[in-house]
């Protein structure tokens, strides 16, 4: 064979006109069957995904159908001419996954139906190839096409649903700051206007809740079941009754946790838990990670009022004014120790970690300066209450 018959044998690659004229002719093929591989999709992918087949749902059965006949349509008109506008099934891709986002699911269900639509429309091909006896080439060239399109459905519908998702945080995020501004606000949040922001903004509505002061900023992801301020210089979360320990410890900052509460009181468990910060910082309660108002209710009660509680000193304890400075405060601790152990030397001797004969030297001093007071049980009650709200505490108290 010369080389110039070799030539010949070789098919020309067709002009652009050529491959133009082609396109509309395979277009003109499908078009007609559209409206049955539209039902076969639907059908399928009703089977197959069961979400999208709930009784009585008229409108989402429409959205599917919407979204199916705008698939296929459009990926004919690419067959026919590749730079058609994708802009209207893309949107409708956007929308679909958003509408996965806003009901609360994954994009698992969607991107099912997405391979159920490309199994169902790659049979159909086959067929139609079949039947029109398409070459070789071509069916390679309709399963690209299709795969890739499928691919950018795909890719289209997780931006709509990643879309979907920021706002809804970012919406779900300022809902939920004002929900628990207004549960720790001044007022009372009526019933109804309480159950419809907890729903918008995702909180389960808990019987009772504890609100946790914390000394800085925490960045520990929290989840829907707990309401968080964390803005400086009074970052503070709202967690449910009970609270576990092990929830707190890991902040890495100090923190006091208010009493469980009715959600009505959530304002007053606020107050106490930033009552009990303040006063482990100033060293009116011991230092510790935690700190639960539930164990210093009646220190928070004495010390809710500084001004009030320092003229309650004045008076109760005046007779301590005549010592020195480091002597007043060994008798102050000697005082309250020997209150909150009904006058046991031993007991008070423990809890002082001194001798007992020092115990009983310093009673008497405390006899010579109150006199019949320490008999008095109101001036013993006013007494033992001013000398905690003064900070004199034993190591045992």
């Amino acid at each position: 064979m010369s080389r110039d018959s070799a030539r010949q044998s070789v098919p020309a690659p067709p002009d652009a006109g050529e491959e133009v004229l082609r396109r509309k002719e395979l277009a003109a093929l499908m078009r007609p069957a559209l409206p049955g591989l539209a039902d076969g999709i639907v059908r399928e992918v009703l089977r197959a995904v069961p979400v999208y087949a709930r009784p009585g749902d008229g409108a989402y059965g429409r959205v599917t159908r919407h979204g199916v006949e705008c698939a296929v349509e459009l990926f004919v008109d690419l067959v026919e001419d590749p730079q058609a506008s994708r802009e209207r099934l893309f949107e409708t891709c956007r929308r679909l996954g958003a509408g996965e986002a806003r009901a609360g699911r994954s994009l698992d269900d969607l991107q099912a139906a997405y391979r159920v639509g490309t199994r169902v429309g790659w049979r159909w091909i086959m067929r139609l190839g079949r039947r029109h006896r398409l070459s070789s080439a071509i069916m390679a060239q309709l399963a690209e096409m299709l795969f890739g399109y499928a691919d950018e459905l795909a890719r289209m519908s997780s931006r709509g649903h990643r879309e979907a998702r920021a706002e809804i945080e970012g919406t779900r995020a300022g809902l939920r700051r004002r929900l628990l501004r207004l549960l720790t606000g001044p007022g009372t949040v009526p019933d109804a206007v309480l159950a419809e922001l907890a729903s918008a903004a995702g909180w389960p509505v808990p019987r009772e809740a504890a609100a946790v002061a914390a000394e800085r900023t925490v960045g520990t992801a929290w989840g829907p079941d707990v309401l968080a301020d964390l803005d400086p210089p009074q970052p503070y979360l709202l967690l449910p009754a009970p609270v576990a320990a092990r929830t707190l410890t890991r902040l890495g900052t100090r923190v006091a946790v208010g009493p469980p509460v009715g959600l009505g009181a959530a304002a007053h468990s606020l107050r106490w838990a930033r009552t009990a910060l303040r006063l482990v910082a100033d060293g009116a309660l011991p230092d510790a990670p935690v700190t639960w108002c539930a164990d210093h209710l009646t220190d928070l009660w004495l010390l809710s009022d500084a001004p009030l509680a320092e003229q309650v000193a004045l008076r109760q304890l005046a007779p301590l004014d005549q010592f020195p400075d480091r002597t007043r405060r060994r008798l102050g601790e000697t005082l309250l120790s020997w209150l909150q152990n009904g006058g046991n030397s031993e007991k008070i001797a423990v809890a002082l970690s001194v001798h007992p004969q020092t115990v009983r030297y310093r009673v008497r001093q405390l006899r010579q300066a109150f006199g019949d007071r320490l008999d008095d049980p109101e001036a013993r009650f006013a007494m033992q209450a001013a000398l905690r709200a003064s900070g004199f505490r034993s190591s045992g108290a």
